[in-house]
């Protein structure tokens, strides 16, 4: 006999960044912690890089989000260490060592190779197929990164200093954030009061490090993650002259009070949509994927806006609920197309894959339109002419 759970209230904001698994968060933790050939900082901060780049399957078609680069230059190891502001031996080095320990791996199709992240497909996959019965320990949890703490580049400060640690104290300060949004958070209205709490001492075994060193690292991560001060106490040198150490009142800080800048979030105001539209992005990525299509990164991100595109149209049929039929129909018969293109050996043979892909989706779209019973019709276009005040093409053409 299952166990219904109640469905939770949407929650108001998330933290806007990059999915990141906490299978892989343990993974790191575990080979961060053995004591022969442990990971370092730099491989694991170029792991965290790469989320920047992978799709919903954890494919990695291009190391770059410069639409200048050649499709050539596309997957150069150069690309990261430009962009990031990082060495570019230091990131050869850890690219490579992240590929002999299977954190990544390369994929060889019919139309060249690119990079995927190991378990990504798997664990999201797992994410979407878990039910609502009482089955959580089945379900693959993940959080953000936010992207602020990419744009402030603060990796190359951690390695140059080498806090071999800090990596991942950043990723359980960020796994925090998301916990709290989805959970004791949910109905926040001022993300100001998404705050945390941590002591010098925890912070100092966490990074393995001294109380000096661990107010530099706050210092590196400010912009993104802030720390206060919350309990401190002034040491004054000892009174004794023969025992006496220093000679000045040293201020020792026992514990922080943390919180996320405020750019780090994102209001989820359209929160219908953004889930609509991350399920069929993840439906399209799987089965080009599983196809092994040869799609390139510029088609792909083209593909994006044509779903993008649709699942827009498909909020106009929530009127009918016919939304999610909508495009579950359009998404299906788009990728079929697909596959029995490359099956036949004809989809190399289309110059611009995502003009064609998005002619696909009008074209599904028109017929499914065309299923919509007269008084589903005159729903539509009621409720669409109250909010534009005209009829919409889509339904009197």
């Amino acid at each position: 006999m299952s166990i219904l759970i109640k469905p939770q209230e949407p929650q108001n904001y998330t933290v806007d960044g990059v999915k990141f698994f906490k299978k892989h968060l343990d993974k790191l933790r575990y080979d961060s912690m053995v004591t022969d050939y442990p990971i370092t900082s730099s491989e694991i901060s170029v792991f965290m890089i790469l989320h920047l780049y992978t799709d919903e399957m954890g494919q990695i078609r291009s190391l770059t989000k410069d639409p200048s680069v050649s499709d050539r230059k596309q997957l150069c190891i150069s690309n990261l260490s430009t962009e990031h502001d990082l060495n570019y031996e230091t990131v050869k080095k850890a690219f490579d060592s992240l590929l002999s320990r299977k954190y990544i791996t390369e994929v060889y199709t019919s139309n060249g190779m690119h990079y995927e992240i190991v378990d990504y497909a798997k664990y999201n996959q797992q994410f979407a197929n878990v039910s609502n019965t009482f089955q959580t320990e089945e379900k693959s949890s993940y959080f953000r990164i936010p992207l602020p703490l990419f744009q402030e580049k603060v990796f190359g400060s951690m390695i140059k200093q080498r806090y071999h640690k800090g990596p991942i104290l950043l990723l359980e300060l960020c796994q925090y954030f998301s916990v709290q949004l989805g959970t004791n958070r949910r109905d926040v209205d001022n993300v100001e009061a998404v705050v945390g709490e941590r002591t010098m001492a925890y912070l100092k075994k966490t990074l393995n490090t001294t109380a000096k060193r661990v107010r530099n690292f706050l210092s590196i991560i400010k912009n993104v993650i802030m720390f206060k001060p919350v309990e401190q106490k002034i040491k004054n040198p000892s009174p004794d002259r023969k025992e006496r150490k220093r000679t000045f009142a040293q201020i020792c800080i026992d514990k922080f009070k943390f919180s996320l800048n405020e750019a780090c979030f994102k209001r989820n105001d359209e929160i219908n949509e953004r889930k609509a539209y991350a399920r069929v992005r993840k439906e399209m990525a799987a089965r080009i994927k599983n196809a092994k299509m040869p799609v390139k990164w510029r088609d792909m991100k083209d593909i994006e806006k044509s779903l993008s595109r649709m699942v827009k149209l498909s909020t106009h049929l929530d009127i009918v609920d016919k939304a999610q039929k909508m495009l579950d129909y359009t998404v299906s018969k788009v990728a079929d197309t697909l596959e029995y293109m490359h099956i036949d050996g004809e989809l190399n043979s289309i110059n611009r894959l995502g003009a064609f892909v998005n002619k696909c989706f009008s074209n599904a779209f028109e017929d499914y339109i065309k299923y919509l019973t007269t008084d589903e019709r005159i729903q539509v276009m009621t409720e669409y002419h109250k909010t534009y005040g005209y009829y919409p093409e889509f339904i009197t053409r």
